[in-house]
C-alpha cells in the first residue's frame, strides 16, 4: 500500500503588521511514491504509520529558513501518527535553533515544544489558506548573549522598544530636572546609537550625543520577572556624562513595569555579564 507524501510549496513572507508577526503562508502537495513490494511490518501498523511525521520536519526545516535573516542550526521533529497529522492534529512538536536572525534580531539558542497543536489540514490539502483552529503552548528556553544584544541594537524592533523604555523612564525626569531627551532620542523618526552592557541581574545602556549636545546618557537597570507577565525595571539610575568633567549625580527614576499580557509566563529571567536567559511559556492564539 503506497503511503501519500507531503511537499512544501513556496513560501511567502507577509510584512509584519502593528500587531505582530504575521506567519508566511506556505500549500502542501500531495503525491504518491511508487508501489512497492516491501512487507508492511505488524508492529509498525498496529503502532500507527509515522511516515509523515518522518517526511515533514526537512520541508519544515526548509520552509523556516526561508523566514529567517540567518540560521546556522536547526533541529524540528514532529510527534504524531500519519492519521492525526492528515487530520490536524499535531501532538507534539520540538524545535532547537542556533544562531538565529529574525528581523534583525540575533538569538544564540532557542529550545522549545509546541502541543496539542490542531490546523485545518485537511482545507490545506484541498488548496485552503492554513489556519489556526484553537490555542497551544509553546514551552522552552531562548539564550540571548550579549554580543547578541549588540548585534540587534541596529533593529527596528529592538531601537524602537528601546526608546520607548528610554522615554517612559525619563518622563519624570525631563519634567521635573530638565534633562534634554531629545539629545539622546533624535528628532522626529530618526534613530540615536546605543551601546549596551550586562551585569548580574542588571543592564546599562549608553546613548552617545547627538548633534546637540556633546554629553552621553548612561541608564542602569534591572531586569525582574513579577508573576510570570510583568517585566519589571528596577531600581533604574540615569547619569549624564558629560565630554569633559565629571559625571552629573545619578538620577533615581521611578521603576516601572511592563505587562506582556496574559499569554506569557516567564518563570526565569536570569541576567548574567554573558547574556540573558528566559525560560517560561507562551500561549499561541489564533488569529481572528
Amino acid at each position: 500500500m503506497s503511503h501519500p507524501l507531503l511537499e512544501f510549496g513556496d513560501a511567502t513572507a507577509m510584512n509584519p503588521g502593528s500587531s505582530g508577526h504575521t506567519p508566511a503562508s506556505f500549500s502542501l502537495v500531495l503525491c504518491s511514491p511508487p508501489m512497492t513490494s516491501e512487507p508492511v511490518n505488524s508492529a509498525d501498523a498496529a503502532k500507527g504509520s509515522r511516515i509523515i511525521s518522518r517526511l515533514l520536519p526537512p520541508a519544515i526545516r526548509l520552509w523556516l529558513h526561508t523566514q529567517l535573516d540567518h540560521l546556522d542550526g536547526l533541529e524540528f521533529a514532529i510527534d504524531g501518527k500519519d492519521r492525526q497529522i492528515l487530520g490536524g492534529y499535531l501532538p507534539g512538536v520540538t524545535l532547537a535553533a542556533r544562531q538565529a536572525v529574525y528581523q534583525g534580531l540575533h538569538v544564540s539558542q532557542a529550545e522549545v515544544k509546541a502541543t496539542d497543536i490542531r490546523v485545518n489540514l485537511p482545507q490545506v490539502l484541498r488548496g485552503k489558506p492554513l489556519r489556526l483552529l484553537q490555542p497551544f503552548p509553546v514551552d522552552g528556553q531562548v539564550t540571548v548573549l550579549a554580543e547578541d544584544l549588540r548585534a540587534s541594537l541596529g533593529s527596528a524592533l529592538l531601537g524602537e522598544g528601546l526608546r520607548d523604555v528610554l522615554k517612559q523612564l525619563l518622563a519624570g525626569a525631563v519634567s521635573n530636572q530638565q534633562v534634554p531627551l531629545v539629545s539622546w532620542l533624535g528628532e522626529g523618526g530618526e534613530s540615536s546609537e546605543v551601546d549596551i552592557a550586562l551585569g548580574s541581574d542588571r543592564m546599562t545602556l549608553r546613548w552617545p550625543g547627538s548633534s546637540l549636545s556633546s554629553d552621553a546618557l548612561e541608564l542602569s537597570l534591572g531586569l525582574a520577572m513579577r508573576e510570570g507577565r510583568w517585566l519589571c525595571l528596577k531600581q533604574p539610575v540615569a547619569t549624564v556624562v558629560p565630554a569633559i568633567g565629571e559625571p552629573s549625580s545619578p538620577i533615581a527614576l521611578d521603576e516601572i513595569a511592563f505587562d506582556l499580557g496574559s499569554e506569557v509566563d516567564i518563570r526565569q529571567l536570569a541576567v548574567t555579564p554573558a547574556g540573558i536567559d528566559l525560560v517560561g511559556m507562551v500561549q499561541v492564539i489564533p488569529a481572528d
